[in-house]
């Protein structure tokens, strides 16, 4: 390990913005913004690829956060390989990064932290081969010195953790290892199985190291299609892309198809644990599906299927029509939910699960899963080489009578088409959709979209996962009446300036921003500033219209207000969803808000230049219940946390007149500010850990 000195009087330029916000009524109680802060991707005086690290739009400074409320400081991981501490001593507004950063030479993709005990978890990964959590003694203060966190322990676990979380006496840490597959040019495709660890303590003695138990899945393809588990690249159906596919020369899947084991295909996103502890409830997005691992037995004792959505009864935006104006229901038409993250919400010893169905997809070389109806319906023809079709999906005798005609890419110029098309609506060609039962003719059994457009609610029972309610089109529908100029629109890290930071520093994505920024092709005339670039998220309705939507990445669950909530944020155009789950079994939206209002005529460079820009991406949102033990304040809140703008915003819940917990704050400017000042105020020390 290498140590490194930071220095102190080094200073750093914080800014901070805040929003007008209105007062909430007593019966409705709302979320008001305090504050929002901005924050560097890396230690100053370091280097990413040679660039000098500092501020940047797109650099994914915070991809994912913890909270230690017994010390008040806030852990983000970077994108690009450093743990950054975040002092909340003085509480949330103006809170300053300390000079103790934490590096990796593999890449960070989880932090989390036990308060009480003091012990600090870091996941990463290390592909091709297995990952690691480092177990550290948390960061500490004496007196006005805040003392960095110390390495206690490193320990392997499966490939590609992702997630991580404790029990409630952190005497366990549950790992979920997404094993996900990455295609080389060389070997082809390298697809690891996805597990779960469970690391068991002590931690804290740096003499007694703690007992890692590796848990596997241990079903067949047969088995989870049985139970309605999304594949997208079952055994038969690598055979079909790697053989008799029209892409069959461009593959390789022979190494994957050689040593192919169904855990290979099974990727643990998200974890929380049951009620009672007994159980880590490990969510596989690409699957969507739900795994229930016993704890004392180590075993993964059932999975369950989320289920398809559908879109038979409930309207969807799959019409770019610059709105919301046309939401047909479509007949035939499902989408699987694919959720990122998931949260738990305990009602009278009970467990319900929340879903954020973002959707999700997998992509090997020039495999696929998500592909434009018309690359699969082309008049009387299939785009997928020998397959064959349901009759009442598609019919080549008679193209405009079967439930695909909507899809059809010749919609609008055959004979009997109907009243609209959305011929580049995405499809999944996973198991869901297609039957690959014969590798040499799969059959379209389906049509199915990616994604779920809102949110899920289910009850954990003995023997099964019970759907209790959805979002239906409320995301689609409600967000598009409150923020009509940021309807199923975009921005992401794909928004980034030519010659800006990551342009700099990542290679891959130069041709993507590019033409993103290029007006002969998706670039737009004002970018915000007067000047030609990268298009505001205002200029992108519908983007996300015929991909998925509405698409919801962190979720939490909290009580606030006398009332039990859920809060979520859509990954691409920032809106965020309020409801109170009271009712369990009938949630209401109590409030539609938006992290980045200055998006809707700025582009992400342009606004986070002057520092309007809010969050985009949020991938870490933490709902601080009331008390000193949860919030920084006190007061029940929510902090969110842009992954691509590198900021935070702290918003606390106004209940109203009766059990008021804050009244929004005249101090809150509504333009930006800058602060320029030291690291922190007192004495810090400063290190950098490397691990070798």
């Amino acid at each position: 390990m290498l140590l490194a000195l930071l220095p102190y009087a080094t200073t750093l330029a914080l800014v901070v913005v805040g929003l007008d916000t209105a007062s909430a009524t007593a019966a409705n109680p709302k979320l008001v913004l305090k504050d929002r802060n901005y924050y560097a991707y890396g230690y100053e005086g370091g280097v990413t690829e040679g660039v000098p690290n500092g501020y940047a739009y797109g650099m994914g400074g915070l991809e994912k956060v913890t909270y230690d409320f017994k010390e008040k400081i806030l852990y983000g991981v970077s994108e690009q390989g450093f743990i950054t501490l975040i002092d909340y001593g003085n509480g949330p507004v103006d809170a300053p990064q300390l000079p103790i950063v934490i590096t990796d030479k593999n890449t960070y993709t989880d932090i989390s932290v036990c308060s009480k005990q003091g012990i600090l978890f870091a996941a990463t990964k290390a592909d091709p081969n297995p990952g690691s959590v480092a177990i550290y003694k948390a960061a500490t203060r004496s007196g006005d010195i805040v003392n960095a966190p110390e390495l206690i322990h490193t320990v392997t676990v499966g490939y590609g953790p992702d997630y991580i979380k404790a029990n409630k006496d952190c005497s366990i840490l549950a790992v979920a290892n997404e094993g996900e597959g990455y295609y080389d040019d060389d070997v082809g495709l390298i697809n690891p199985p996805g597990s779960v660890s469970l690391i068991k303590g002590p931690f804290s003695d740096p003499n007694t190291p703690p007992n890692v138990s590796e848990v596997a899945f241990p079903w067949t393809d047969d088995e989870l299609l049985a139970k309605g588990v999304h594949l997208p690249l079952s055994e038969n159906a690598l055979e079909y892309w790697d053989e008799h596919s029209d892409i069959a020369d461009d593959l390789n899947f022979s190494g994957a198809r050689a040593s192919y084991a169904t855990a290979s295909v099974l990727e643990p996103e998200w974890l929380v644990w049951s009620a009672d502890e007994k159980y880590v409830l490990v969510s596989l997005q690409e699957n969507a599906a739900l795994v229930k691992v016993n704890v004392e037995s180590e075993e993964a004792e059932d999975i369950y299927s989320y289920g398809l959505k559908s879109w038979e009864d409930t309207p969807i935006d799959i019409i770019e029509d610059d709105g919301c104006a046309t939401m047909p229901t479509v007949e035939g038409l499902f989408s699987v939910r694919t959720p990122d993250s998931i949260t738990s919400i305990i009602i009278d010893g009970e467990t319900y699960i929340a879903t954020a169905n973002e959707g999700d997809d997998v992509e090997y070389g020039n495999f696929s899963e998500k592909l434009k109806a018309k690359d699969i319906f082309d008049g009387a023809d299939l785009g997928m080489k020998n397959a064959i079709a349901d009759p009442v999906i598609f019919d080549p005798t008679s193209p405009m009578t079967g439930k695909s005609k909507y899809f059809n890419g010749q919609c609008g110029d055959m004979a009997g088409s109907p009243d609209w098309c959305a011929s580049s609506m995405r499809f999944t060609v996973g198991s869901s959709m297609v039957d690959y039962s014969d590798p040499t003719a799969p059959l379209i059994k389906s049509l199915v979209g990616i994604g779920g457009r809102g949110i899920s609610i289910y009850k954990l029972t003995d023997k099964a996962l019970d759907l209790v309610w959805d979002s239906k089109d409320e995301f689609e529908r409600e967000g598009c009446a409150a923020f009509p100029w940021s309807h199923n629109g975009v921005q992401d890290e794909e928004y980034a300036d030519v010659n800006g930071t990551l342009y700099k520093v990542n290679e891959d994505i130069r041709e993507t921003l590019s033409e993103m920024n290029n007006l002969e092709e998706d670039g737009c005339e004002d970018r915000g500033d007067g000047q030609p670039g990268a298009c505001a998220l205002g200029d992108t309705v519908d983007g996300r219209s015929l991909k998925d939507g509405y698409a919801a990445e962190a979720i939490v669950a909290g009580e606030a207000c006398g009332r039990k909530y859920v809060v979520t944020v859509s990954e691409k155009n920032s809106v965020g969803f309020l409801y109170d789950v009271s009712d369990i079994t009938n949630p209401k939206l109590a409030q539609v808000f938006h992290l980045s209002p200055a998006s809707e005529k700025k582009n992400p460079i342009v606004a986070y230049e002057d520092k309007t820009l809010g969050e985009i991406d949020s991938e870490s949102i933490i709902f601080f219940e009331e008390g000193d033990d949860n919030s920084p304040t006190g007061n029940a809140a929510i902090l969110f946390v842009g992954a691509y703008s590198s900021s935070t915003s702290f918003w606390e819940f106004d209940c109203g007149e009766e059990g008021n917990n804050v009244t929004p704050s005249d101090s809150v400017p509504s333009s930006a500010f800058v602060m320029t000042g030291t690291f922190a105020t007192g004495i810090v020390a400063s290190i950098i850990f490397t691990a070798l």
